[in-house]
């Protein structure tokens, strides 16, 4: 059997980080999965560029991130020179590398971004973006991840399946998910480009765990649940 490719936010990035017991690890020689906590779309797209560009796959799996959520790229050399930690770790987690390239990311509870812990330019950035945005210009930046990668799977003749962490069509108003997730605006016309096909008909994973009270920390899936989630929709056994 090939290698499968799963790529998200941190509803990848926590599969790939917690294995409570034994019987739950994830089979590695078949799946690969990479996740970055408050990753945005393009940030997802450029990964799954990098890492097929890389390594042979039989099949990819994109659980696209929220619609407000932005990425800004730097270079590796500007990145290495940001402030660390006392364990000598980046003070600002929320990054993810392709190449020279080092994307931050502004996503998380409440939009980390804007948050003391960010390096001030990028904080700047992020506040500057969110201060001219709307909803069309936050779905086209999702809209162009979307396609670029559909496009580059296609012409690598890679088959792949697309998903989102929830149901972009809805608001949460009262929930404090709202700000790192948001509505996509359906009046672009560059939406109707995008392979809707190619999405499962599955209920979004935030909702199919919100719907058995299986939530972790009132967003993220637990363990087994997202586990489950993936297997109904994509039919795939990670423990196969």
């Amino acid at each position: 059997m090939g290698r499968t490719l799963i790529v998200g936010c941190s509803f990848v990035e926590n599969i790939a980080l917690k294995h409570p017991q034994p019987h739950q690890r994830i089979n590695t020689d078949r799946f690969l999965l990479l996740g970055t906590s408050g990753a945005g779309n393009q940030s997802i797209a450029a990964r799954i560029i990098d890492q097929c560009s890389q390594e042979k796959f039989d099949r990819v799996v994109a659980i696209w991130s929220g619609i407000n959520r932005l990425d800004f790229p730097i270079g590796r050399a500007l990145h290495e020179v940001q402030p660390v930690d006392k364990m000598g770790y980046p003070a600002y987690p929320y990054w993810t590398r392709t190449g020279e390239t080092v994307w931050y990311h502004s996503g998380g509870f409440c939009l980390s971004g804007t948050s003391d812990q960010c390096p001030k330019f990028m904080r700047d950035f992020f506040y500057n973006q969110y201060l001219g945005s709307s909803a069309r210009y936050l779905t086209d930046l999702t809209v162009l991840a979307v396609l670029s990668a559909q496009n580059f799977l296609t012409a690598q003749n890679i088959p792949y399946d697309m998903s989102f962490i929830y149901d972009i069509d809805k608001r949460y108003i009262d929930d404090k998910i709202e700000p790192g997730c948001g509505k996509i605006d359906r009046s672009s016309p560059w939406v109707r480009m995008i392979d809707w096909q190619k999405f499962t008909k599955m209920t979004p994973p935030y909702e199919y765990a919100l719907a058995q009270g299986r939530l972790e920390d009132g967003f993220h899936p637990v363990f087994d649940c997202m586990i489950q989630w993936i297997q109904q929709a994509f039919d795939i056994d990670l423990k196969s």
